[in-house]
């Protein structure tokens, strides 16, 4: 490594070493093998060296988020850690928003990947969001509420993508800066919890008959599941906190109403 031929390679040979000894001895040590650091101090390396050059502070926080990287992606959805670490990269390389919301980013799109949707607009939309002035977390749970209403979409639920389409432009309108705290409006927002715990309602009006077919995502965690219910009458007062009892476990609850008949899926 003291054989690096980058300028300065001194100073970098130090950084780089910070960063190994991060991934040995730091926080999160004990879930890193060490490959992984070899692994890492090799990125952040290439991360500082190769093309385009990156800083220091990138490059490190890239290897923190790929030594943080979730567990929880999908193994078959073709998107792991190293991938995600890319990913951090691509927004960060994207000068649109603060850093901060690049963290976020790598978490939805891992949803993203896992529930097999078109992944190639989310960095696009999600920064855009940022720029409308919503928060990582409320620009997380606008595209997450997408991604999931695409999902609907392709699994036959849904017939329209305008119906997904409109749910994210109504987000974009309506959940921008302290907007996002509302949980009284028409439009889903946050109501200020994390946005994986966030509840939502997705309708859309299908057949001659206009029948109103949907989907709820309710998560018992969060503090926003007393929303109406999209496909009932508002004369009936329904609300998402009755279907939080069908929770098990105080896991997210999937219910979806069609064809007149309401199932719950625990997820």
């Amino acid at each position: 490594m003291k054989r690096h031929p980058a300028k300065n390679s001194a100073k970098l040979c130090q950084q780089a070493l910070i960063v190994r000894i991060e991934c040995r001895s730091g926080e999160l040590s004990i879930f890193n093998s060490g490959p992984d650091c070899a692994s890492s101090f090799e990125s952040y390396v290439s991360c500082r060296t190769g093309t385009p050059k990156r800083s220091d502070d990138v490059c490190a926080a890239g290897e923190r988020e790929f030594l943080r990287c979730p567990l929880d992606f999908d193994p078959d959805s073709n998107f792991d850690c190293v991938k995600a670490r890319d990913a951090y990269y691509d927004c960060r390389d994207d000068t649109r928003v603060d850093y901060m919301f690049c963290s976020t980013y790598i978490e939805v799109l891992g949803v993203c990947h896992t529930l097999r949707v078109t992944c190639s607009d989310l960095l696009d939309k999600y920064l855009t969001c940022g720029i409308e002035g919503s928060s990582p977390n409320e620009c997380a749970f606008g595209v997450n509420m997408r991604v999931n209403c695409l999902h609907d979409l392709k699994a036959g639920i849904f017939r329209q993508i305008a119906t997904c389409d409109s749910i994210w432009s109504d987000h974009l309108r309506d959940c921008s800066g302290l907007d996002g705290l509302n949980v009284d409006g028409p439009t889903p927002c946050t109501g200020g919890v994390s946005w994986n715990q966030a509840s939502y309602s997705i309708c859309e009006k299908q057949g001659d008959s206009a029948e109103t077919v949907g989907v709820d995502y309710v998560n018992p965690k969060g503090k926003n599941y007393r929303l109406p219910v999209c496909w009932a009458p508002k004369s009936e007062n329904q609300y998402m906190d009755k279907e939080a009892e069908h929770a098990i476990g105080g896991r997210s609850v999937r219910v979806i109403h069609r064809l007149g008949e309401t199932r719950y899926e625990s997820m």
